[in-house]
């Protein structure tokens, strides 16, 4: 029976395994989802499945993710080793104030930091699957070759930048006689195909020293873009952090350190943990108000004290997690916004892809990446398909840690995230998650996370409840149908003003998550406000069924 639901839910229903050493996997688009089945079934590890679902999701999601943009991972193996693969990337080493201008941050070439995606994706298979490139990348090869069809929300994407799209030969390939493409529409990218294929072949090395890379600096050098040889050459690969960690009730929740946002997720859960009495909420109206504060008050903090990766020392982790801190961050924020607050702030829609894939040995791993904003720098390689990202929109034009200035490292919302139950050296999952959605990154796995631990929802219920989210300037979201008057009144008590969103929007975020419960039973829950998919599977395939896959 499924525990008792407190206040607003939703009847979507999860996949269920009631198999002990069931796989699982949710991404953000079916085929995606698919893909990664496929790889388990050819005898891939959770690595080896994610690593295809992500080349799958560069297909399938232009508008969030793609090989002109970065990824990072949380890995959790069997043997309860937590590993973080951070593939953050920098700018251009000629990228300053005087080289790039506000607009020119948002959208075109050069808004483009370093593509690091091919590197993680390929450093992370060969560091830890057992299956060759060619074989994760052949489902995305597929797809981009044989297309798949458009959905509503790929057309409404479209939409939202179309003037952008339409202005460049190299995004006509998601047009249709100059206008988006009707739902249904099959939509092939031959193009990426090829440059897919040329990875499978050659490697990640060629995307940066190779033939694509030719085809890279030829189109910077066309269009005024700044990356250079040089700057392709120099990408760095990913960088193995420690992972952070901190406790919630009784569980560990582990996740990414800076510049991932993994710390202001811990912090949210920290307040979060001081707001709400011990053993949960006693309304639902009083735990809507207890994450709106938990999320403002962790990215206030963010936004006073920035930190690089580099600053983040193991005395300033556990200062900024410790008991004093986080207790006068509780005692100022337990009205609500603090008078004095600047002007409202204007929070973009953002956009970037999760998956989470668990296999049968019990090794789980939760990827995020991005291209930043919607189809990111609305510009794509006219020879490789790919469109570019526009990190460097997320660049402060002011003296900051993560300001614009050359080489210089964008800041990110990404916070693939593991909660752990169990007894110290003898933890196991209890769910593993992601999201997308720029800000409400955070306030959605804040959310999920919360909503199982202290108000008993299943996975594909917490996914799918309303949600509330809280701006730096103190404007609050909140999603019909929890928008009652009391809700309202009780949120306007203590921030500026109370936005209603519509049930299940976009701009609330996208969480793909995995939950184990007590007795074995798998849960994957995919988010239905885009057009996410998950599944379980609960058999060992046949070495027939894996000859036949590989």
């Amino acid at each position: 029976m499924r525990p008792a639901v407190l206040g607003p839910g939703a009847d979507t229903p999860a996949e269920i395994c009631l198999e002990p050493a069931a796989a699982g996997v949710s991404t953000a688009f079916p085929d995606a989802t698919n893909a990664a089945l496929e790889i388990l079934r050819a005898g891939g590890n959770a690595v080896d499945a994610a690593v295809a679902a992500a080349w799958a999701l560069s297909v399938c999601e232009p508008a969030a993710s793609g090989l002109g943009g970065q990824t990072s991972l949380l890995s959790y193996q069997a043997d309860g080793t937590v590993r973080v693969i951070d593939g953050h990337s920098f700018g251009p080493a000629a990228a300053s104030l005087a080289t790039v201008t506000s607009r020119q941050q948002r959208v075109g070439h050069r808004a483009c930091v370093i593509p690091s995606t091919p590197a993680t994706l390929e450093y992370a298979r060969q560091r830890y699957g057992v299956l060759t490139a060619r074989q994760v990348l052949a489902p995305a090869i597929r797809i981009a070759e044989t297309g798949y069809a458009v959905t509503p929300l790929l057309r409404r994407q479209i939409g939202w930048v179309l003037g952008h799209l339409q202005a460049s030969d190299a995004t006509e390939q998601f047009l249709t006689n100059g206008q988006a493409p009707p739902v249904g529409y099959l939509l092939r990218q031959p193009r990426l195909a090829r440059t897919l294929r040329r990875l499978g072949d050659h490697g990640a090395e060629d995307f940066y020293r190779g033939e694509i890379s030719r085809a890279i600096l030829e189109d910077m050098a066309a269009h005024g873009g700044l990356i250079t040889r040089e700057d392709l050459e120099t990408c760095r690969l990913p960088v193995e952090r420690e992972p952070l960690r901190t406790s919630y009730r009784d569980l560990e929740v582990v996740t990414v350190p800076p510049p991932g946002g993994g710390l202001q997720l811990l912090v949210a859960l920290e307040l979060l943990e001081r707001f709400l009495p011990a053993g949960g909420p006693r309304t639902v109206e009083g735990w809507y108000d207890a994450i709106a504060r938990a999320t403002y008050a962790s990215f206030r903090e963010r936004e006073q004290s920035p930190l690089r990766p580099e600053d983040f020392t193991l005395t300033v982790r556990n200062l900024c997690l410790s008991d004093d801190l986080l207790a006068s961050l509780a005692a100022i924020y337990a009205k609500g916004v603090p008078a004095g607050l600047a002007p409202p702030v204007r929070e973009d829609p953002g956009d970037t892809t999760h998956l989470t894939v668990s296999d049968r040995a019990g090794n789980v791993v939760a990827l995020t990446q991005s291209i930043q904003s919607v189809f990111g720098a609305k510009v794509a390689n006219p020879e490789l398909g790919f469109v570019y990202n526009n990190y460097l929109a997320t660049c402060p034009r002011s003296l900051h840690p993560y300001g614009l200035s050359s080489r210089c490292l964008p800041r990110s919302n990404a916070a693939p995230a593991l909660v752990l139950r169990g007894t110290p050296g003898a933890r196991r999952p209890l769910l593993a998650l992601g999201a997308a959605g720029s800000r409400r990154i955070i306030s959605s796995i804040l959310q999920v996370i919360s909503s199982v631990v202290d108000r008993g929802l299943l996975v594909d219920e917490a996914v799918a409840a309303p949600r509330v989210h809280a701006l730096l300037g103190g404007e609050v979201w909140l999603e019909e149908p929890a928008a009652s008057p009391g809700q309202i009144a009780l949120l306007e008590s203590h921030f500026r003003k109370v936005k209603r969103r519509p049930s299940l929007s976009y701009r609330l975020g996208s969480v793909q998550a995995l939950q184990w419960l007590p007795d074995g039973t798998l849960l994957s829950a995919a988010d239905p406000r885009r057009d996410g998919s998950g599944t379980v599977v609960n058999r060992e395939p046949s070495t027939e069924e894996k000859r036949e896959w590989t």
